[in-house]
């Protein structure tokens, strides 16, 4: 029980600021198709539920407003969960999802790659598609394995005094 001088805290202090999907408007959205709900993606890697009514078993309708998902590290890189289906939820790289939608189609082979290193910075403009170098030959690869045996080692083994 709370002493009577402490204040009642009410809701409204209580509830923190929430950044609504439609707050930003440099930000574009884009439906991604394919998932058990409707989700949209943006280009600074959010993802959000937009509002849906839904209708009730014995009439009526249940109305939901837009929803920002929230974003979770794996490996110092955001993920969310998205659904499949009842019951069913899948973790996605947000990463994969703004790729998907705001870069050009995946060439064959060619991995993600984040521009300034951060892989927590998933927007649009720090994502690209690079393809990594052809492996070297086996013959190349025997020379430089052959050429690095060869070399003397930098810190050659101390002998002990007999």
């Amino acid at each position: 029980m709370r002493p009577p001088s402490e204040p009642k805290t009410t809701p409204a202090r209580r509830a923190r600021r929430h950044v609504r999907p439609s707050d930003r408007p440099d930000e574009t959205w884009r439906p991604l198709p394919g998932w058990g709900a409707p989700y949209d993606v943006s280009d600074l890697g959010r993802v959000r539920k937009p509002a849906v009514a839904v209708p009730r078993r014995r009439g009526g309708t249940q109305h939901y407003g837009e929803q920002l998902l929230r974003t979770y590290l794996r490996n110092g890189t955001p993920l969310v969960q998205l659904s499949l289906g009842p019951r069913r939820h899948r973790a996605i790289r947000v990463s994969r999802l703004v790729a998907a939608l705001f870069l050009p189609p995946r060439p064959p082979g060619a991995e993600l790659v984040f521009a300034n290193g951060d892989r927590r910075d998933v927007r649009a403009a720090n994502l690209a598609w690079s393809v990594p170098p052809p492996p070297l030959p086996a013959s190349a690869l025997r020379r430089l394995l052959s050429a690095a045996r060869d070399r003397p080692a930098r810190h050659p083994p101390r002998r002990r005094p007999s």
